[in-house]
């Protein structure tokens, strides 16, 4: 048995490797034609071409892996059944399902790795070929923000007008700091205010510092600088209010909406559907890969070229009803966790219930 189990595993990675390689190169090739006129009118190096499009490999190689699996185990499981290798297998007593338990261990594992992947390696690549596509194309890769609220955990609000991410700096800022019963404790006022590295908070330059004391009255003063080593938000959450989640650690995005949350619900809804969505992508190539699994291949004749229909079918349908319900979760019709179960779900109810009426005709 493990002789087979080896041959089912050997022979999915071989014909997988090869589609994954065939459709990266595919991807590759259409982002170098649809940056030609760029390359030919700004005369940009051939070694910075090539290593802008070494550091988009990586995003390719995730995108391909969930349809190169779906044609590897298609293909596999087709050619059992095409060439009767499928007969001397069910006499020795191994049943259908024994044989693609491996396929559904290895939809797993890959599915983690893909995460690992994504999560530790994809991210920090595609801020390195944000900031070369930049530098070798011009494009226009700014996260300052405008009109920007945020709140944290200590009892501080800040509005401010505009930040700008080059300098670390938010301009017209407002802070307040109010009290576990809502009432306002304290408010700044001032022109600018940037973020001090070593002191790990918020300097406000020519503000105006209004304290609530004892409830009754207000004191004023103005300060050059004022700071507060309490109000200690990073940097890094206020250019994300125009950047995608996609871009962001996962500890980042999670802060990011979980203050998003309470200050502007419609675009938590569209960013808590677009993190979801990221995190759980990978799944696409256990889902494809139990439908390749779960598809019946006992065709007469061409059974190779109607399985790889059949599968490609399933697939569509799973793409699009992941974009149906990424498009209803950023409009709020669906919950965000929704938009990214329900396609799941529904496929691969739909390919049990494909597999189990095909075993009967």
């Amino acid at each position: 048995m493990r002789i087979l189990t080896r041959y089912i595993i050997s022979s999915i990675l071989k014909i997988a490797v090869m589609a994954i390689l065939m459709f990266a190169l595919i991807l590759a090739a259409v982002e170098l034609f649809s940056r030609m006129d760029a390359i030919m009118n700004g005369s940009i190096p051939v070694l910075s071409i090539i290593y802008y499009l070494l550091l988009s490999i990586p995003q390719y190689l995730l995108m391909v892996a969930s349809i190169s699996f779906l044609f590897a185990v298609t293909y596999f499981l087709s050619s059992l059944t095409a060439n009767n290798e499928l007969i001397p297998i069910l006499n020795a007593g191994i049943s259908p399902m024994r044989l693609k338990m491996p396929i559904l261990a290895l939809a797993v594992v890959l599915t983690l790795l893909g995460s690992l992947f994504q999560e530790h390696a994809i991210i920090r690549i595609n801020a390195t070929r944000d900031r070369v596509e930049s530098e070798l194309f011009g494009s226009s890769s700014t996260r300052d923000s405008r009109n920007l609220v945020l709140e944290d955990s200590d009892g501080y609000m800040i509005y401010t007008q505009r930040f700008q991410e080059a300098t670390e700096t938010v301009f017209s800022p407002t802070l307040l700091r109010h009290g576990g019963d809502g009432r306002i404790l304290m408010r700044v006022d001032a022109a600018s205010a940037y973020w001090d590295d070593e002191a790990g908070c918020w300097v406000f330059t020519d503000a105006s510092v209004y304290e609530v004391e004892d409830g009754a009255w207000v004191r004023t003063r103005q300060e050059r600088e004022f700071s507060d080593p309490l109000f200690d938000i990073e940097p890094r959450l206020f250019r994300s209010q125009n950047t995608s989640v996609d871009t962001m650690d996962r500890a980042t995005a999670e802060e990011y909406l979980a203050g998003l949350e309470d200050t502007n619900r419609n675009t938590w809804q569209e960013r808590a559907t677009e993190y979801y969505r990221r995190i759980y992508s990978p799944l696409a190539i256990f889902v494809l890969m139990f439908i390749s699994a779960a598809m019946n291949y006992r065709f007469k004749k061409n059974v190779l070229l109607f399985s790889v229909i059949q599968s490609l079918a399933i697939a569509v349908i799973y793409y699009v009803a992941d974009m149906v319900f990424s498009i209803m979760g950023n409009q709020g019709v669906v919950a965000p966790m929704g938009a990214v179960v329900w396609p799941i779900a529904m496929t691969l109810l739909l390919s049990l219930a494909i597999s189990l009426l095909g075993r009967k005709i």
